[in-house]
């Protein structure tokens, strides 16, 4: 049953920020509900709050060998039909590349092509923050890289010769 109810929390994160205030509402309820049902004391508190940055940064941490499938969870809500929704997507696919521990540089090349296609989305709020993300992942993908590649290539050249 946890997990079943784990799996609920991202839908319910994103849809507190459906353009439906019932939905929202509801979805809000529902969340801090779930974190007593989990006994995430954390969860609870910043959904009491209406907080969602920190009730992403709670999902993060709270399971953080589930990075993977969140991220599988997040993906379809970047082509939702609402422009709140999939605002919400890109900042969790963003909190993602930032605070996870198993950044490769592949992994934030496969999040920034993601991301690519709502820099050209119809709403300037997804576009954005689609934007803004890429950028901060791309840095993400810099610090990513490996030592070597990050030297400037006639020092790399001059290592070498000697």
């Amino acid at each position: 049953m946890k997990k079943t109810v784990r799996r609920a929390l991202l839908p319910l994160l994103f849809h507190m920020s459906d353009e439906t205030p019932s939905v929202a509402q509801a979805s809000g309820e529902a969340l801090v509900s779930c974190a007593k049902f989990l006994k995430w004391k954390e969860l609870k508190q910043q959904a009491r709050q209406k907080n969602t940055v920190g009730i992403m940064k709670c999902l993060l941490q709270q399971d953080r060998k589930g990075v993977e499938g969140h991220l599988q969870q997040s993906l379809p809500y970047l082509e939702d039909s609402q422009a709140s929704l999939r605002c919400e997507a890109v900042r969790f696919i963003g909190l993602i590349g930032k605070h996870s521990r198993e950044q490769s540089e592949e992994m934030l090349n496969e999040l920034c092509s993601a991301l690519q296609p709502l820099e050209d989305d119809p709403h300037l709020a997804v576009r954005v923050v689609a934007s803004e993300t890429i950028q901060i992942l791309r840095q993400q993908r810099q610090k990513a890289a490996p030592a070597r590649r990050r030297l400037p290539a006639l020092f790399r050249w001059s290592c070498i010769a000697f």
